[in-house]
């Protein structure tokens, strides 16, 4: 992949989170870097625990504690919008850039809708607050805004909805709600963390539409992240194959899904099921379990389940995550850089 870095929205280069514990330190990100495009939908894929979701609450440094940023730098790209450079990294959370930047130029719909709303608060009053925060809108403005948003994602009757609480709406509806209140203020970055987890495949296709009406409407960006292939294959330009905290491939959506050059995503995408199968043929899965944060192998952390692992080399040095020559696409593993071209592996000391 070409280096966008001058022009990316958002860029993160090495970011490491880590969350000490009375047990060891679990490294949820090890030195993630990646780049998302103005207008670009960037999908994020990999097994559950990998640090998919860790990314999207670093970017709005939302980490639940203990976690914290403790290396790497996240340059956010106001220029566009008459603003300066601006490095997430090293911001406090709960200073005014962050304030500012949360839920204005930066949204996210959450993982699970319903516990992610207040259940004390309407609907109606989450909205609202949002808008009074980032707009200057009276709260009148703020309510008739509200209702429009709520029309726009699709929730009938909204002004009857704007005063319901979040448990007495469904999961496609509570799901649609989050979306209006993410886009209430116009980001130009939205963090879709796994917005079609629960809901039937009918309600998947119906909010996926929604997505990329909102985007083409008001030309942000999108991360998308998720474990299904299917989603990314059908909404993403580029993807970023997580694994164990760092990123082991990356590239357009096109060249990962027809010419996947890691172990991990060539596996992943095996275990797609097919309609070509034949018979009740077995569905091809990645041997093993992604290893416990306490033991995590030396050398490349992928090596214990890579059907071609190399002693000496995989297990004793890490493969820099390198671009191939000739393509677009970003690859950590020493299938495709000589060994030499390595990382020295940290001490834990």
């Amino acid at each position: 992949m070409t280096d966008t870095r001058d022009s990316a929205l958002l860029s993160i280069n090495g970011l490491k989170v880590h969350y000490p514990t009375d047990e060891g330190v679990v490294k949820a990100l090890d030195g993630v870097s990646l780049d998302i495009l103005p207008g670009q939908t960037l999908g994020v894929v990999g097994e559950s625990g990998c640090g998919k979701s860790t990314i999207g609450r670093a970017i709005l440094q939302i980490l639940d504690k203990p976690g914290r940023v403790v290396d790497g730098e996240m340059m956010w790209n106001a220029r566009e919008s008459g603003g300066q450079t601006l490095d997430i990294a090293i911001q406090n959370p709960d200073g005014h850039e962050m304030r500012a930047m949360r839920g204005g130029d930066v949204a996210m719909v959450f993982q699970e809708p319903m516990t992610s709303f207040s259940p004390i608060h309407t609907i109606g009053n989450q909205m609202s607050e949002a808008i009074l925060l980032h707009q200057d809108k009276t709260p009148a403005e703020a309510r008739e805004w509200s209702i429009e948003l709520m029309n726009m994602v699709g929730i009938p009757n909204a002004p009857q909805r704007f005063h319901e609480y979040s448990y007495q709406l469904s999961g496609g509806l509570r799901q649609r709600a989050m979306i209006a209140m993410a886009i209430s203020c116009s980001p130009k970055l939205l963090i879709a963390d796994e917005p079609t987890t629960a809901l039937d495949v009918t309600t998947q296709a119906q909010i996926l539409d929604l997505l990329r009406k909102l985007q083409e409407e008001q030309k942000m960006a999108i991360m998308l992240i998720t474990h299904n292939l299917g989603v990314i294959a059908e909404m993403a330009d580029a993807v970023v194959v997580m694994y164990l905290g760092k990123a082991v491939e990356s590239g357009p959506v096109d060249d990962i899904f027809h010419r996947p050059k890691h172990p991990y995503s060539q596996g992943l995408l095996r275990s797609i099921p097919s309609v070509q199968a034949v018979g009740h043929e077995k569905l091809p899965s990645i041997a093993g379990s992604i290893p416990h944060p306490f033991n995590r192998p030396s050398g490349c952390t992928f090596g214990p389940r890579c059907p071609s692992f190399m002693p000496g080399a995989c297990d004793a040095s890490v493969p820099r995550y390198m671009t191939l020559d000739g393509t677009r696409q970003k690859v950590s593993c020493f299938l495709h850089h000589p060994p030499e071209e390595v990382e020295e592996v940290p001490s834990d000391d």
